[in-house]
């Protein structure tokens, strides 16, 4: 598949991180260094992530990014937002050409 640079954006992504505390409790949450990475986003809405999903669905969003795009599951990317991490990677998929990520819309602060 080929992607077309005018249809990339790019996004705020920060990385996710899991830290213990002094006390041996485990935090899950982001780094707060911003990198960039550029998507192609449209709404999921195939059968088979209908299926999946379920009413999950409206909160799910397909995205195409250069394969070279260092991008992980469980990083989050900030779409509705400058600085807030708005949605998470649930799914990646390497091709030879490009990725193809699912992400899910993140409800609750994580981390905090």
């Amino acid at each position: 598949m080929f992607l077309k640079k005018s249809r990339l954006k790019l996004y705020p992504m920060k990385r996710f991180k899991k830290t213990v505390t002094n006390e041996g409790v485990a935090k899950e949450g982001y780094t707060d260094e911003v990198e960039g990475v550029r998507l192609e986003l449209w709404p999921a809405s195939s059968n088979l992530q209908s299926e999946i999903y379920g009413e999950r669905l409206n909160d799910i969003l397909n995205a195409n990014t250069s394969k070279d795009a260092d991008i992980n599951v469980k990083d989050g990317v900030c779409i509705d937002s400058e600085t807030e991490v708005t949605h998470r990677v649930i799914s990646k998929k390497v091709y030879s050409q490009h990725q193809v990520l699912e992400l899910e819309r993140v409800r609750a602060s994580r981390g905090r």
